[in-house]
């Protein structure tokens, strides 16, 4: 049993689609999704899958809590799951508490860490206080996975202090996310540009996390020193995002997309401006399982998982993403193929979705007593 804030996009909500539509596919262990609010955007893509599902409608607000817990706990009740994991920090406080109530037992549940280096500032009072609960709480699940290094060094700044730690690196479908040589025709037509221009893309919500002021600013830039930049922003509510003067016809923003897959193959780069909160951002991995250079900033893992393929700049230094924009447009031909091509091979080698189903499932079967929880260290 899955059990997560909501199903809207975002890189939590797609890696737990991915993960269950995965198992309920392929004869795995039977999956069962529980959305605290709605269905939301996978909602449709679980049900299709065979992925039981429950909405238990909670709203913003303290006043739902208790409702949602019991509510959970009945759930847990019924269907006695021999592995719980719950996703992002609400979940992980309001988890805890209904496997205590509903007499399934903490060792049966995982929490899963998402996130790095959170601005606080930037989010609601009630996220401060349940991450403040959850630190106190951090030792009573099974174990606490987290899918970056960056993520767990922050926790741990942040007082957690788990039974046991467990290594969960995202993974991606390689047959889903691939090259594909004629999207960027496709995209351009679609946008009404010319297919000389370079499109630089990233894939994000609008979320202060996000940064979007600083890939406003480097693009500007880039397209001064001369390159013909056209930026494309595909995520929840971009379309909402104030356009510079300066880029007013070089920039689309065209807001939530359900074949981002087919999208992002066009790019000439993937860009992530992001300035705080990403662990392992799904959205560098997408991108280099499509062969497409990646530049982003240095949060959370995007380093490791980029190995040389791609660059990192620091953060809200826009001259310098700029100057990474520019090398990268400025390679021959061959050095394009080549870094297109590592970049595609590392995924391949690291990250693939078969990698991260084999450590999901083994931990799955060390919560449920059938074997010992894995030792999945973090690799140094």
């Amino acid at each position: 049993m899955h059990i997560i804030n909501e199903l809207d996009a975002g890189g939590a909500e797609r890696v737990l689609t991915r993960i269950a539509c995965h198992n309920a596919q392929t004869d795995g262990p039977k999956q069962i999704v529980v959305s605290l609010m709605a269905e939301g955007v996978y909602g449709p893509d679980l049900r299709q899958a065979g992925v039981e599902l429950h909405c238990l409608g909670m709203t913003a607000g303290p006043r739902d809590l208790p409702g949602a817990i019991i509510k959970l706990a009945r759930l847990m009740r019924r269907h006695k799951p021999d592995a719980i994991m719950s996703w992002l920090y609400h979940s992980d406080f309001i988890s805890t508490l209904a496997t205590i109530l509903s007499g399934r037992g903490s060792k049966r549940l995982a929490w899963n860490i998402r996130c790095a280096e959170m601005d606080l500032s930037q989010y609601g009072r009630s996220t401060k206080i349940v991450l403040k609960l959850l630190a106190r709480l951090s030792s009573c699940p099974a174990v606490i996975a987290a899918n970056s290094h960056a993520g767990q060094r922050h926790h741990l700044k942040c007082g957690y202090h788990p039974k046991r730690w467990a290594y969960l690196p995202n993974g991606f479908d390689t047959q889903e996310w691939q090259p594909d040589p004629t999207t960027k025709q496709r995209l351009c037509d679609e946008l009404n540009i010319a297919s000389n221009k370079s499109i630089v893309g990233m894939v994000a919500r609008k979320d202060p996390a996000k940064d979007h002021a600083t890939l406003f600013s480097a693009v500007q830039k880039a397209r001064q020193h001369g390159h013909d930049i056209h930026l494309v922003l595909v995520g929840d509510k971009t379309d909402d995002l104030p356009i510079p003067a300066e880029l007013t016809g070089h920039v689309s923003a065209l807001g939530l997309r359900r074949d981002v897959a087919k999208l992002v193959p066009a790019f000439d780069i993937a860009v992530l401006s992001s300035s705080f909160g990403e662990g392992f951002p799904n959205v560098i991995g997408e991108a280099m399982a499509c062969g497409v250079p990646a530049i982003g900033n240095d949060v959370g893992d995007v380093a490791d998982i980029l190995g040389g393929t791609g660059k990192t700049v620091p953060l809200n230094a826009p001259e310098k993403l700029a100057r990474a924009m520019s090398e990268l447009l400025s390679e021959d031909p061959a050095q394009k193929e080549q870094r297109k091509a590592a970049a595609r091979q590392r995924i391949i080698d690291h990250y693939s979705l078969a990698a991260m189903n084999d450590r999901y499932l083994a931990l799955w079967d060390g919560l449920a007593g059938n074997r010992d929880l894995p030792d999945f260290n973090f690799p140094v």
